[in-house]
This record gives C-alpha cells, structure tokens and sequence, in this order.
C-alpha cells in the first residue's frame, strides 16, 4: 500500500513515479488504423487488376496515320457488277495467313458508314444481290489481330436496270 503525503502549503507536490509501459496517444492510434485500412484497399485493388481469370483488354483499332498498332498501306478494292450481283474484289500487297477483310456499303459515298462486314480469314471476294437500277458503295479494310490498315477508297457501281 502506498502512501501519500501533503506538502506544504506553497510547495509544490513530489514527482510521480515514473509509469510502466508506454504511452500511446488517441491520434497515432487512429492515423495506424486508417494506414493499414488504405493499405489493404490498394491491395485488394492491385490484385483484382491482375487476378487470372480477367478478360484481356479489347484491342483497340487506331488509324492509318498512328504508326503503332496500324498496318501499313491500304487495301484496294474493285467492284464489278454481273446480272444483278456486285461483286467486290479485295487485294493487300502485305497479305498474310489470318487476314481478313472488312467491308462497308452504302447507298453513295457519304453513306459508306453502316456497319462492317468482317469476311473469314482467306476469302477476298464479297458479293451482294441488289434490284435493277441500285447503286451501292464500298470500301475495305485489313484486319490483323489487334491492328488494322486505312481504309481503301470508296467504290462505286450501279446495277443495269
């Protein structure tokens, strides 16, 4: 049992001994907790980023006039018309086994905007059947995997009425 004395009066009191352990006070505590929180947040993130099972990142398609993740040169396109079916004719200087071709029509040059037909790797020849009297327009593109060339010039051809 410890005993305490009353100084004086005009004294100042005895040091208190000195306590065992440490001290910690309430906002180290606090910043210690959030730090270890953020931390297992940034974590967690980091390792649902680059988890196995994540889908692969969808190629992105850049323009003939970007250098990386463009071909080069652009496809040429030829169309010729029998009875009532266009015939459009596709060649590449650079073509490669797994090529393939991608084209758009439309009513005339300003319309070539719908969307592309992607033909299988191999075939170079795509034809549409159209009523007497249709006009239609294409153009063509090279795809490569993840890379694509320009655009080939818009062609146009009128079926006999």
């Amino acid at each position: 049992m410890t005993t305490s004395t009353v100084p004086p009066q005009g004294q100042p009191a005895p040091p208190e001994p000195p306590s065992k352990g440490i001290e910690v006070g309430l906002i180290p505590f606090v910043a210690g907790i959030v730090g270890l929180v953020v931390a297992a947040a940034v974590l967690a993130l980091v390792l649902w980023v680059t988890r196995e099972d994540a889908q692969p990142p969808a190629p992105t398609y850049t323009d003939a006039t970007q250098p990386s993740g463009a071909l080069a040169d652009s496809p040429t396109l030829e169309v010729t018309v029998h009875d009532e079916v266009l015939r459009w004719e596709m060649t590449y200087p650079d073509l490669r086994t797994g090529d393939r071709f991608r084209i758009r029509t439309g009513l005339d040059e300003d319309q070539v905007s719908g969307e592309p037909v992607t033909l299988l790797p191999g075939e170079t020849v795509y034809e549409q059947t159209l009523a007497p009297g249709q006009r239609q327009c294409g153009m063509v593109q090279v795809v490569r995997g993840g890379q694509v060339s320009g655009w080939s010039t818009v062609q146009c051809e009128e079926v006999g009425g």
